[in-house]
């Protein structure tokens, strides 16, 4: 498996809703960070993380815009998140509103395995989709 293939896994599984095929794509002390996680997570962290936001949008969906190797052990990928806001995320009540995001993650491999994931997205836009107010 190259490392394309490895990071098509890693979506497929969360397309599949499956927190531990997700965590089963990464090598041992690997670690996932976004705007969300407040620093790295790793193992059964990522479970819970991946959990909370499958139950949070039972409906989630990523489709990968784009995706290219980056460097060696490097792929870079451009997504598309979409779901419904049917449960409570971190301290975001349900909505019921549909959410549509972009973001990008940023992978270090070694060999098959997920060394690292480094994934942007903007929060604000969350907030907005889901009608929230951070500031007044």
């Amino acid at each position: 498996m190259n490392h394309l293939e490895t990071v098509v896994c890693y979506f497929d599984a969360w397309n599949r809703r499956d927190p531990q095929a997700v965590v089963e794509t990464f090598a041992r002390g690997g670690t996932y960070n976004d705007p969300t996680t407040k620093g790295n997570i790793s193992g059964s962290a990522i479970t819970r993380y991946v959990q909370s936001l499958c139950d949070a949008f039972p409906d989630l969906s990523f489709q990968v815009v784009s995706a290219a190797q980056a460097g060696p052990n490097r792929v870079a990928a451009q997504w598309l998140m979409t779901g419904t806001h049917q449960a409570p995320f971190k301290d975001l009540p349900a909505t019921g509103k549909r959410l549509t995001l972009k973001g990008a993650d940023f992978f270090v491999l070694d060999g098959c395995e997920i060394r690292s994931v480094q994934g942007y997205f903007d929060t604000g836009e969350i907030a907005q989709q889901m009608g929230l107010r951070i500031f007044e």
